[in-house]
Order: structure tokens, then C-alpha cells, then sequence
């Protein structure tokens, strides 16, 4: 009997394998390694949008991708995978990602939603008003004399706005600072009864007639109100809020003991959320497709740093062997500007940076000012390097091309200068660095693809390819 439920069970899952292949089969290996048609269309549906052309080819999007897992492939064989670097930064996307899927979706919200709902009915209908008010400090625990003299400062200051006075005026007339008299807003039971009274009462433009609170004398002006808004509204500063008393790990602890009933009760709800972000990339196919991005998307970036971006910036020999060959392709339309523009706040210190300069090389500008000039110069001069074309830069286009005025004067540098050299063809990669190292960069990449097709093995199943995004 055991044997026959063994048997039946190797049935079921044999079945269940051949389904799950029928429904998502292999489009591709790369160097031994599957890649489901589901895979396949995650990356090419999700750079189709990205990119202008959205009526680009499956066929034709699958170069692209073969040429994108190929290098992913060359930095796992180079085990750029082991790296901690590479292991700590995908730890950390990764659970990132994952705290979505490990905390209730709507507590934050609904806990947010109770704050504003006790708010609202605190508010009620009254809502908000800006006020201002001239104050008469005026303790009850004071003598007599004393709360009469305060009195009396507000009857004064009333019959002086009766009479036309304003607000301003009448607080300085009283050395009450203007600080004091800046409109603010109040609700419901922020203040002293007496005073939301007359405030709630008030129609907008209003002053009020002098009145006391346990405070002293106040005469108050309404400017405006508003009513309590809507939840969406409010919801980003009451999350905003909720966040500094740590909601988001009391949302972690709800899923958790959301996922300990689910898993049978046996599990505490930390126990519970270990296992829960073990079952991610097989639970939830939209998790496990982001993981694969950012795994494929660091190792991608680590190789291509290594083999291609950081050889294309810092190989000076390459860089010029590559300038020397294609000479012909870096020709000026005219002639260029190699220099600088010095700005200072003197003739003395004009002269001074001209003088540092003289006789140096323009690629060697840089240095020269780093290496002789403080860190704190910039208040006293500013020097701009560069090729220049005419209409790059007013300054050059007045001294070296005789147009128009010169530009404007940076604050406190009104002397201004350039030192350089015309010249009418580049002399070195240099003078075209930009140009020459985005060339170099893109030889190096497809004489890379080229070497990596070479070293890889790559079979794509047509028919399957024939399938995407066409098999419901």
C-alpha cells in the first residue's frame, strides 16, 4: 500500500512539473543556465516602456537581453557574486523590498485614519481661524492696581482701532513686538475658553471689544477660517508622525501574528515572519522578478565597471592609440579656445593667477591652481577651464573671437581675463576627451560582447520565442 501511495504521489508531482513546464518553459540557455519564457518577458515588457521605440520586437529585444546576461554570466564566473560588497548591497535591497510583503498593508492607514477621525470630531464643524490679539498681561493673583492699569491699556487700544488705527500701529504704540500681533491659527480647545468664544464669534475683518481671560486683557482680530479638510489631506503628515513612534514595526508585529494563525498557530509571530520572507521569490512571481533584477542589475553594473567603464575613463594609452587611429573623426568645425577664464577681485590677483599659469599646458590648468592656490581663494578668484567655441563663453568670444561685450561680473570679481592658446585641431585625446572616451567605450564593449559570445554558449528556443506575450 505504501508503495502505491508513493507511486501516486511521483504521478501527481511529475504532473505538476510538466504543467508548470507547458505554462513557463525555457526560452533560452546561457552557459548552461535556463531562462523561462516568463523571465524573458518581465525584462521586455518592463525596457519597452523605458525606452522611445514601444514598438520594438520581441526578436529584436532578445539580442539586447542575450548581450545583458552574458555579462551577468562573465561576473558570476569571475565570482563578483562573493564579494561582500556585492552580497551587503543585495542584502540590503532585498530587505527593503521585503518589508512591504512582511507588514499590514492597511494598519498604518487605518491607525492614521483614527487620528484624523479623533481630530475631526475635536474640531468639529468650527473648524480653523486665524487670529491676532493685543495682549494686557494681567495675573488674577496680582493686585488690583495692577489688573486696572491693564484694563484700561485695552480700553485704550479699542477706542484707538474704533478710531482707525491699525493693528500695527497700536501694538507699537503699547511695545508690544510685532512678533507678538503675527496671525496664527487655533481650533477648538487650544485656548482659554474666553477667547475661542469671542474668536468662533467673529466674522472675518472683525475686532473684538476688550475682554478678559484668566491670562489678562485681549483684543482680537479674525482674519480668516477654514474647515477641517479631508483624511487625504492630512495623511501624509499623520503618517509622518506615526513614523517617529515606530508604526512601521507595530505593522510588522500585526502581519505577524496575521501569519501565525496562517501557518496553524504554532509559530510565534517572529518565528512566523522569518519563515514568511523565506517564501517570497516562490510566493509572490512580481518579488521574486524584482530580486532577480537587482541581482542581475549589481552584478551587470560590478562587471561592466570592471571590464569596460573604468578601463574607458583611466586608460590613457588606449584612450590615445584610440584618438591617434580616428584622428580624422575629431576635426573642429572651427577653431577652439583651449583655456581659461580667470575672474578676481583685483588687477594684483589678475596678474597674480596669469602669471602661475603662464607657460603651462591647458590640461595642466587644474593642478597648477589646486596645488598653489588655498582651498578658501574662491572670495578673490574663480578660473574656469576649457575648450571653448565661440558663443561657449562671453568672456572668450569678446577677447579671442571679437564678439560682442563680455558676459557679467561675478559678485566681488570685477577683473577678468583669459589665458590659453587657439588652436584650429585637437593635439591630444585630451582636447577631445569627452568625444574620443565615449568612442573607446563603446569598442570596448562590443569587442567585449564579441569575446563573450565566443566564450559562452547561447540557444534560443524559436518556438517559445514565437509564444511571448501570445499564450493565454
Amino acid at each position: 500500500m505504501k508503495r502505491i501511495h508513493i507511486f501516486l504521489l511521483f504521478l501527481v508531482t511529475v504532473a505538476g512539473v510538466s504543467a508548470q513546464v507547458a505554462e513557463d518553459p525555457v526560452l533560452m540557455t546561457i552557459n548552461g543556465k535556463e531562462i523561462l519564457r516568463s523571465e524573458f518577458e518581465y525584462a521586455f515588457n518592463k525596457n519597452r516602456g523605458n525606452v522611445s521605440d514601444s514598438s520594438m520586437t520581441a526578436k529584436e529585444y532578445l539580442q539586447l537581453y542575450i548581450d545583458f546576461k552574458l555579462k551577468v554570466a562573465e561576473a558570476e564566473a569571475l565570482k563578483l557574486d562573493t564579494l561582500s560588497s556585492f552580497k551587503e548591497e543585495y542584502a540590503k535591497d532585498r530587505s527593503q523590498l521585503a518589508e512591504g510583503y512582511l507588514t499590514d498593508p492597511d494598519y498604518v492607514d487605518n491607525e492614521a485614519y483614527k487620528i484624523y477621525a479623533k481630530d475631526s470630531s475635536t474640531i468639529g464643524k468650527d473648524g480653523f481661524v486665524k487670529v491676532t490679539h493685543l495682549f494686557f498681561p494681567a495675573n488674577q493673583k496680582e493686585n488690583l492696581a495692577m489688573v486696572e492699569a491693564s484694563r484700561a491699556k485695552a480700553d485704550s487700544a479699542y477706542a484707538m482701532l474704533c478710531a482707525g488705527t491699525s493693528f500695527e500701529d497700536v501694538a507699537e504704540s503699547f511695545d508690544i513686538h510685532k512678533q507678538v500681533i503675527q496671525p496664527f491659527e487655533i481650533i477648538r480647545g487650544q485656548a482659554f475658553q474666553e477667547f475661542e468664544n469671542v474668536a468662533f464669534m467673529l466674522k472675518d475683518g472683525e475686532f473684538s471689544k476688550p475682554f478678559e481671560t484668566p491670562a489678562g486683557f485681549h483684543v482680537v482680530k479674525r482674519f480668516s477660517s477654514r474647515p477641517f479638510g479631508n483624511f487625504e489631506e492630512y495623511r501624509p503628515a499623520i503618517i509622518k508622525m506615526l513614523e517617529r513612534e515606530n508604526i512601521h514595526l507595530q505593522a510588522r508585529m500585526k502581519k505577524g501574528f496575521d501569519l501565525a494563525k496562517e501557518f496553524g498557530g504554532n509559530l510565534t509571530p517572529q518565528e512566523a515572519l522569518a519563515r514568511e520572507d523565506s517564501l517570497l521569490e516562490s510566493k509572490y512571481p512580481e518579488f521574486a522578478n524584482l530580486m532577480r533584477e537587482y541581482y542581475d542589475g549589481l552584478l551587470f553594473f560590478e562587471v561592466s565597471t570592471k571590464e569596460v567603464w573604468d578601463k574607458a575613463a583611466n586608460d590613457e594609452a588606449g584612450l590615445n592609440k584610440h584618438f591617434e587611429k580616428n584622428r580624422k573623426k575629431y576635426l573642429f568645425d572651427s577653431p577652439r579656445y583651449r583655456g581659461a577664464v580667470v575672474h578676481a577681485n583685483s588687477q594684483e590677483n589678475l596678474d597674480m593667477i596669469k602669471n602661475m599659469l603662464a607657460g603651462k599646458h591647458a590640461n595642466d590648468y587644474k593642478a597648477v591652481i589646486e596645488e598653489n592656490l588655498p582651498k578658501d581663494s574662491a572670495k578673490v578668484v574663480r578660473v574656469e577651464i576649457g575648450m571653448f567655441s565661440a558663443g561657449d563663453n562671453a568672456w572668450v568670444d569678446k577677447y579671442i573671437f571679437n564678439q560682442g561685450d563680455g558676459g557679467e561680473y561675478r559678485r566681488g570679481l570685477g577683473f577678468v581675463d583669459v589665458i590659453g592658446q587657439l588652436i584650429s585641431a585637437p593635439e591630444s585625446y585630451k582636447d577631445v576627451k569627452g568625444a574620443v572616451q565615449n568612442d573607446y567605450q563603446k569598442y570596448l564593449e562590443e569587442r567585449w560582447v564579441k569575446a563573450l559570445r565566443k566564450k559562452y554558449k547561447v540557444k534560443v528556443d524559436k518556438k517559445v520565442l514565437g509564444t511571448v506575450n501570445n499564450h493565454k
